[in-house]
């Protein structure tokens, strides 16, 4: 069993960092912005995602509970995706203005809004990219830690481990669109503050709670865990992904 390692999946790990890496450096060569900015958008992110790692140990599991005990099944999944929604819209796209809004960000003109956006993007897919690489390389370099797992966590470990290389491309494609998606959402905050038009702060919060907030019914809907469904699942978030790339065109149209 131990020898159905498929090790060609770190390279879901390095894809992601390339990607993210791509991005930045791009945008960086592109237009000479200075690193503060993709930095500052990395520092919200970490804000956010520690936020999050709270409601996540105190709120957010009584809260499910609750959800399918009055809802059921399908009550529980509308309420779930609208939590994780509106939490990741307020959240991320709140503290993104409250951010710019308090400090000297709110001066940034439209080539640093953008790497604010790209920023909180890159270090979201970097620290995924690498914390997917690092789970596969340790079970690929040290199989044996396996062995030393209870039975039912050995069969799921090994059963993620050995799946076809083709899992690969689409949380390639994914991190991508991503990246697409907070720097569009990213921009939208900061013309907000410098517009003083709350509306594409709200424009950036819905964007943002549609995103995550589809999660759990295509996660039932299309069992990623397929193949088939690793790639449908893809399809909503390419889609917004252009969204965002169009979004981005539109907003580079704007009086900055």
């Amino acid at each position: 069993m131990i020898m159905a390692i498929n090790p060609f999946l770190m390279l879901s790990g390095i894809g992601m960092m390339v990607v993210a890496v791509a991005a930045m450096l791009y945008w960086r060569v592109k237009t000479g912005t200075k690193w503060k900015f993709f930095l500052a958008g990395a520092g919200v992110w970490l804000v956010a995602i520690f936020v999050k790692a709270l409601m996540d140990l105190t709120i957010t599991m009584p809260l499910q509970q609750w959800m399918f005990a009055a809802g059921g099944i399908a009550g529980a999944l509308l309420g779930i995706g609208l939590y994780a929604g509106l939490r990741t819209g307020l959240l991320e796209s709140g503290l993104s203005y409250i951010t710019v809004l308090k400090t000297t960000l709110k001066k940034m003109k439209y080539k640093d809004a953008m790497a604010f956006g790209i920023g909180f993007g890159v270090f979201e897919a970097l620290v995924i990219g690498f914390s997917t690489f690092l789970n596969v390389f340790i079970f690929v370099l040290m199989p044996e830690i396996i062995a030393t797992l209870p039975m039912d966590i050995q069969a799921i470990i090994l059963e993620q481990l050995s799946v076809s290389t083709l899992f690969i491309i689409p949380a390639i494609i994914e991190r991508a669109a991503a990246i697409l998606i907070h720097a569009f959402a990213g921009i939208l905050v900061v013309y907000a503050v410098r517009s003083r038009k709350l509306k594409y702060l709200w424009y950036s919060v819905i964007y943002k709670t549609v995103v995550d907030g589809i999660i759990p019914v295509l996660v039932v809907t299309l069992q990623p865990g397929t193949l088939t469904g690793a790639y449908l699942i893809e399809i909503p978030f390419i889609l917004l992904g252009l969204v965002g790339y169009f979004g981005i065109l539109w907003m580079s149209k704007k009086r900055w």
